[in-house]
């Protein structure tokens, strides 16, 4: 689970201090489970947890940050398409189940092209994912194109809202 100065820097960054590292100066490549796991345990609120297809945000070269070449800045993970009939018509369905970055960095646009990996990878019909009223709004994914679809209660946790973004059309 996240540790105390990670989350002190977490924080920070929700409060507008931090690195920016900008996604134009990045690769998105795909990842292994332990890279993924030992990454998301370290940065992510609530931790690792399964997913299909892991991708890594990773420098391509030495920029303003300061940080070197070759350095994991974010991570995120999707589910496996699951399948459900609307109509006539078989709708494949991914979950985005995690996203983090290193706690003192804001990957500028980093989402976004994780995602695009993602999309060209797979081609799902549709992409869902729960934002966490504790750390956004869901602005992020509203800017990405998804809409909202719900909010969600959880239990001695903040409100979720459940976003889509369907990359098909279907009823």
């Amino acid at each position: 689970m996240i540790s105390e100065e990670n989350a002190y820097k977490r924080r920070l960054a929700h409060e507008g201090i931090f690195v920016p590292v900008y996604a134009r100066n990045c690769e998105v490549r795909r990842i292994t489970k332990p890279e993924a796991d030992s990454f998301l345990d370290s940065f992510h609120s609530i931790g690792s947890t399964g997913g299909r297809y892991r991708y890594g945000l990773f420098l391509k070269r030495r920029d303003k940050s300061g940080f070197p070449a070759g350095t994991l800045v974010a991570v995120a993970t999707f589910s496996s398409a699951r399948k459900w009939m609307k109509g006539d018509r078989e709708i494949r369905s991914c979950e985005w189940i995690r996203y983090a970055s290193l706690p003192d960095v804001r990957a500028v646009g980093g989402m976004g092209k994780m995602l695009q990996a993602f999309i060209e990878d797979v081609h799902p019909d549709d992409v869902m994912s729960y934002a966490d009223t504790e750390w956004t709004d869901g602005d992020v994914y509203r800017r990405l194109g998804f809409k909202e679809e719900s909010r969600k209660k959880m239990e001695g946790r903040p409100d979720c809202i459940k976003f889509r973004l369907k990359l098909t059309e279907y009823a």
